[in-house]
């Protein structure tokens, strides 16, 4: 399972450069909130998937700033404790300014792969588009399982091998030096995702989100593109207007520019006692 760029699973430019704080991964929820086509919203299509009940212990991993939390904060039942837990200090310490003063919120700076938590201690794990990162998915999902108690479930999002690829053709086009996979799921995919989690749960199954994109802000297209290590690797930050008025081009010949997405959940349930 070949990442489609080193960087995506090396934990010190994770750290360091892209998830340094949530810049980033702000500047790719932006654009899917604004130009998904879907019905339902991703984080109320992620919600109802929880099954959230009074009294749950729920561990998120790879957090960041906890903006899965903010959207549905007014739905959450009143007696829950939740875990957010993030390996980069500075997504952290956001999370903290946003959600600690809600007293249901505990925030931890930790990584997938050494979870502190004693086994069976947690009713419900996240980990929405965060496993590939992980450069030992096999560990991080053996302690995910350890903390689940027995019968708790594991929720967690990835994209298939065709995500955005529309927006792959078109930066290749753009750049020449461009290749490779534009998304940084390839470790663990909508394809690979089910075969890694098996040895460890009992119940897999998929969800799909149906949404694709049409994008009618080049700037935001262009500031997407540039929160990527790949794209970041080979496009200088200099031809950013250069690529902002590439998008702009397209835009104005065909009302916007149509990209389709691959993203879903896997639902898995630890096995009963």
């Amino acid at each position: 399972m070949k990442d489609s760029h080193p960087l995506n699973n090396d934990p010190v430019y994770l750290r360091k450069y892209q998830y340094q704080d949530a810049a980033n991964l702000e500047a790719r929820i932006a654009i899917h909130k604004r130009f998904s086509t879907g019905k339902s919203e991703w984080n109320d299509f992620v919600f109802d998937l929880l099954e959230l009940r009074e009294g749950m212990r729920v561990l998120e991993l790879g957090s960041g700033s906890g903006a899965l939390w903010r959207v549905i904060l007014g739905r959450l039942p009143d007696e829950l404790t939740i875990f957010l837990s993030d390996f980069s200090l500075g997504m952290a310490t956001q999370a903290v300014a946003g959600l600690t003063p809600d007293p249901r919120f505990h925030v931890l700076c930790q990584d997938a792969m050494a979870l502190v938590f004693p086994p069976r201690s947690v009713d419900l794990v996240i980990a929405n588009h965060m496993l590939y990162h992980v450069a030992s998915r096999g560990l991080a999902i053996a302690n995910i399982s350890r903390v689940l108690c027995s019968g708790g479930r594991l929720v967690c999002a990835t994209n298939g091998p065709g995500h955005m690829r529309d927006l792959d053709e078109l930066l290749a086009e753009f750049e020449p030096a461009y290749r490779g996979m534009h998304a940084m799921s390839s470790s663990f995919n909508l394809e690979n995702g089910e075969e890694q989690l098996r040895p460890h749960f009992a119940l897999v199954e998929l969800v799909m989100y149906p949404s694709d994109l049409w994008v009618t802000d080049a700037a935001m297209l262009a500031a997407y593109a540039y929160s990527t290590p790949l794209v970041k690797a080979t496009i200088s930050r200099a031809r950013q207007q250069d690529m902002m008025d590439f998008f702009q081009q397209r835009i104005a010949q065909d009302g916007g520019i149509a990209i389709r997405k691959q993203t879903g959940l896997f639902l898995a349930s630890k096995p009963l006692d």
